[in-house]
């Protein structure tokens, strides 16, 4: 088979998958969920295996564990939580009220400082953001309810993923051994080992960015809490939450604690400064240290390229491609890796073989 017809093959296949993917979307969300579950959890039954205990008992030990994991995590956590939550939803109304004075008081003071020609341009400058921010927030919300980013099937995911996370684990090795027969055979080795270097980098992010998210999430929660900012604990909660998501996180956080921050100190510049000083403390620990450390730069995923992931997979299709986002651009920035160093080996690129000619 010549090089034209293996790209119009794989072309078609990509195409195909793609596009299957999308009729089927509204319904795969329990089964990727699980799927990334699996997948996380299926080292953990290849060592039990290791040890003489069969795929199936190992899985169902994983899954018990991690219930029970769950089920005491909620409960030393839950009553906290909870109370935070309700005191939030009770406070919210006033809090919001006394930001939005403040904010009044800051712009006052800031207008009284300005020429009349200035507070006509500020003030039109304003008005027109306000129109922009109000019409964006519009199209967001309608997007992230056509997604089905609000409207999730709760009870689905509930019933399905475990039952999902139990065949996956269980048959893991079954799976993998059949997808691999499927290989055509003279490419085989290449096409193993671009899996091996895409599970390396999906690996090195997912494992590595959860732990970036609750090491974030803890010391937010510290800090504000500690900074005096009643809400600290939630907030914080919030902000490791979308830290996968790089500075979103940080900066939805900061957004929240500021807000409630000018809700509960008003214009209390030294208490609204240690509340920012703790959202500078943690983004410079997180990309001094823990970010290289727990991700590693050999992932070879640019901040930029996760971000752009990230929107675009929302776009298309909807909370399901945020959740494929960032395992889809680690393969395919394999992919387009692989694809480079062939070209850079080419006649295309060196001007040998047919058709070239040296410079």
């Amino acid at each position: 088979m010549s090089a034209r017809r293996y790209a119009l093959f794989w072309f078609g296949a990509v195409v195909l998958f793609g596009l299957t993917l999308w009729a089927l979307a509204p319904v795969l969300l329990p089964f990727v969920v699980g799927m990334a579950i699996a997948y996380l959890l299926d080292p953990v039954v290849d060592w039990m295996e290791r040890r003489g205990i069969g795929r199936t008992l190992g899985t169902a030990l994983i899954m018990a564990g991690a219930v029970l994991v769950l089920l005491i995590v909620l409960g030393a956590l839950f009553p906290l939580i909870r109370d935070q939550v309700i005191a939030l939803g009770q406070a919210l109304p006033d809090l919001i009220d006394k930001a939005q004075a403040a904010g009044r008081q800051l712009f006052d003071t800031i207008m009284s400082e300005l020429t009349r020609q200035q507070r006509t341009a500020v003030s039109t400058g304003l008005n027109e953001v306000g129109k922009s921010a109000v019409t964006f927030a519009g199209d967001l919300i309608s997007r992230i309810w056509s997604g089905g980013l609000v409207v999730v099937d709760f009870i689905s995911i509930m019933l399905i993923t475990p039952v999902v996370v139990f065949y996956l684990l269980r048959d893991w090795e079954k799976i993998m051994a059949a997808v691999d027969s499927w290989l055509p055979r003279q490419h085989a080795p290449v096409i193993r080992e671009q899996a091996r270097l895409i599970d390396q980098a999906l690996a090195g992010f997912v494992r590595g960015q959860l732990a970036v998210c609750l090491i974030s999430g803890a010391l937010y929660a510290i800090g504000w809490t500690a900074a005096g900012l009643n809400f600290g604990l939630i907030i914080g909660l919030i902000a490791g939450f979308l830290a996968f998501i790089p500075y979103v996180g940080g900066l939805v956080g900061l957004s929240l604690a500021l807000m409630i921050g000018a809700g509960e100190f008003g214009l209390d510049w030294t208490r609204l400064g240690v509340v920012f000083g703790v959202y500078l403390f943690v983004q410079g620990l997180e990309g001094t240290f823990v970010q290289p450390w727990l991700v590693g730069r050999s992932v070879g995923l640019h901040d930029l390229w996760i971000i752009f992931a990230l929107l675009a997979g929302g776009a298309l299709f909807g909370f399901l491609g945020v959740l494929v986002a960032v395992p889809a651009a680690a393969a395919i920035g394999v992919l387009v890796r692989f694809a480079l160093g062939r070209y850079l080996e080419s006649g295309f690129y060196n001007g040998r073989g047919e058709g070239g000619g040296g410079a």
